[in-house]
Parts: C-alpha cells; structure tokens; sequence
C-alpha cells in the first residue's frame, strides 16, 4: 500500500471517530516506518482532523515533538524490556497531561519486544482505555507474536523509488553549491542526446522560474536557444556549467 493511500484510510476513518485503537506499520524501510509514524500521530491529534498539515496546535506540537500524551518507545535496535512496556500502561491508564483527550503510543520495532514485553502488553492492546491508540513499527511482522498481530490492523507499506529528474539533479547540485558534484554531472549530462538535453533544460529553466533564480533563468535560456542552431553542443554545455560555476 502507497503512503498516500493509508493517510487517507487513517483520516477517513478519524474524520468519522472509527479509527482501529491499535494498528502495525509494516515497512523495510526504516524512515518510512518512522515518517509515517509521525503522521498518522498528526492525524490523530490535529484539531481539524486535517489529512494535511494545517499547522494548527496539535499538529506543530506533534511535529516538534513536544506533545506529552505521545510515547515513543525503542529505538528500532535495542530489545523493548517488560519494565518499558509496565511504565507505558501505568501512564497510560491515568489521566493525560495535555488537554487533547487522545494518547498515543508509539513502538519501535515491534519485534524488539521481548517475551515478557509481548506478554505485558497483550491485555493493554485487548483493552485499551479510552481515546488510546497504539502505533507498532516493524520491519518484518512475521517476527511480531501472532497474538499481537490479531489485536492490529496490518498496513504494509510498499517500497516506493522515486528517481530523482534530471532538472533536480542540477538544482539541487546549485543549491547544495557542489563545484565538484556540478562537473561530473557535466560529463552524464554530455552523453544525452540533443533532444532529451534541450527538454532537461526547459524543464529546468521553467523550475528556475518558479523559485525565483533569476540568474539561472538567464544563462539557461541562452543556452537553450544556442543549442536551436548549432552542432557544438558539448562545447555549449561546458560554458554553461562554467557559467554556472561562476555564480554559485
């Protein structure tokens, strides 16, 4: 499943108060465990239940991390102890410190929880109070007890690539001023044939555009209209990247 996909099943189902109070997010990939996490907690506190980052209260507190009725617990390596797992329901079972009524936990990684961890917190996902809502990470759940799963709603995350664009490549190499990086990019860049250089270059001057890098804007489209009408392409290129070179 898409992130974007389950962003949208979460907020559906807060927007109508049905949210599952325990959940497993299942992903290879650590950061996106972690980033979607983090979201999915937005959701649950943000006062509009926005699926969007509305910058209300709830959600900058969440965002800076600094929202008390939210425990994250392990840190992805280490085993999760029983004592953790004691400490969790004793704080959980009163009343919450901030004012919004919801409390969420979140597990880092549910396979590090050791025997007696699963055990302890077995009954507390049976029965949570209320308004409390469990977030378990994992990267294989086939690790996680079968008893703790069929307490979860399962969302899998696929693993999703995105290649970065040619017209990225050579922003972001401007805006990190990778002198360097800029050069042996140049060398890529060469080989490409003149069709798919002229279309990365107007891809590229239509984002310079957008963010307002006037000096790029320039250089690119005198480039663009040189290339139009000559066969020294490579040479043009290389007084581009010198060009730009200079500037950054």
């Amino acid at each position: 499943m898409k992130k974007k996909e389950v962003f949208k099943i979460v907020n559906e189902m807060i927007k109508n108060n049905n949210f599952y109070h325990s959940i497993i997010i299942s992903s290879e990939n650590q950061k996106d465990l972690e980033n979607v996490s983090l979201e999915i907690v937005r959701q649950i506190y943000c006062s509009n239940k926005s699926i969007e980052n509305d910058k209300c209260n709830w959600c900058l507190k969440v965002i800076n991390q600094n929202n008390l009725n939210t425990l994250f617990i392990g840190n992805g390596v280490n085993k999760i102890s029983k004592e953790e797992i004691k400490e969790l329901i004793i704080k959980f079972s009163s009343t919450g410190i901030e004012d919004n009524k919801n409390k969420v936990y979140v597990l880092t990684n549910g396979e590090n929880l050791s025997e007696g961890a699963s055990n302890a917190i077995l009954k507390f996902l049976e029965e949570p109070p209320n308004n409390t809502y469990a977030i378990i990470l994992t990267n294989d759940k086939n690790q996680i007890l079968p008893t703790i799963r069929s307490r979860c709603k399962l969302f899998s995350l696929e693993n999703e690539i995105f290649e970065e664009s040619e017209e990225s490549k050579i922003l972001n190499l401007i805006s990190k001023k990778d002198r360097n990086g800029l050069f042996e990019y140049l060398i890529e860049f060469k080989k490409m044939n003149k069709i798919d250089i002229l279309k990365t270059l107007n891809s590229t001057f239509e984002k310079s555009v957008k963010l307002d890098l006037k000096y790029l804007q320039e250089i690119i489209l005198d480039t663009i209209n040189e290339i139009k009408i000559s066969n020294y392409i490579n040479l043009i290129l290389e007084n581009l990247f010198i060009k730009i070179y200079e500037v950054i």
